[in-house]
């Protein structure tokens, strides 16, 4: 699985043309996004696809900045935190970053639903669903670090019909449970 992000998202930012930098009078200046590659695979060009078109029915714009932060998280094998992928944006783009601007990136990526933030690690990890909108629901390995994103419509009504029941309104539902994947568990058995 790893390998298929990896993949991915060397897919993401090469093939896809993500903007390539050109110093001009010694200012960085972005190009535009250019059209896929006819070589680019077809699985990185449905992810691609879905990640526009969350912008576009959130009225906003996949730039070229958002789709490498974006890329690069697809292509960890777990959470980051902001300054992680900080430093994985600055190692890529050969420049330095402000961390405001990776913020921003992040709350935007966040906000179309792309991305999520695990509240307990303060760190950020893709959607593993982001075709439809969906409360955050992960298996947190305390071994190994991974992240496993689960959808349980029975645990969003149970968490929800909690809240109602004491006329709480909750602004968002992340819940995250710590222990131990099951590589992590079987390793610990033998």
């Amino acid at each position: 699985m790893a390998a298929l992000w990896t993949s991915l998202a060397n897919v993401i930012t090469y093939h896809f043309g993500l903007a390539r930098e050109t110093r001009t009078r010694s200012r960085i200046w972005d190009t535009d996004l250019v059209k896929p590659a006819k070589t680019t695979p077809p699985l990185a060009l449905k992810w691609r696809k879905i990640a526009e078109s969350r912008c576009a029915a959130a009225g906003e714009r996949l730039t070229p900045a958002r789709l490498a932060a974006y890329a690069e998280l697809l292509a960890c094998d777990t959470p980051v935190s902001a300054y992680e992928l900080i430093a994985l944006l600055e190692d890529r783009q050969q420049r330095k970053i402000a961390p405001l601007t990776v913020y921003r990136h992040l709350d935007f990526l966040i906000r179309v639903g792309l991305v999520h933030r695990l509240e307990s690690t303060q760190s950020y990890l893709p959607c593993d669903h982001p075709d439809h909108a969906h409360e955050s629901q992960y298996l947190l390995c305390s071994s190994c670090g991974c992240a496993d994103e689960v959808e349980s419509s029975s645990l969003e009504n149970l968490v929800r019909d909690i809240a109602d029941q004491r006329g709480f309104q909750p602004e968002s539902t992340v819940v995250e449970i710590k222990g131990l994947c099951e590589d992590c568990a079987s390793e610990d058995a033998d």
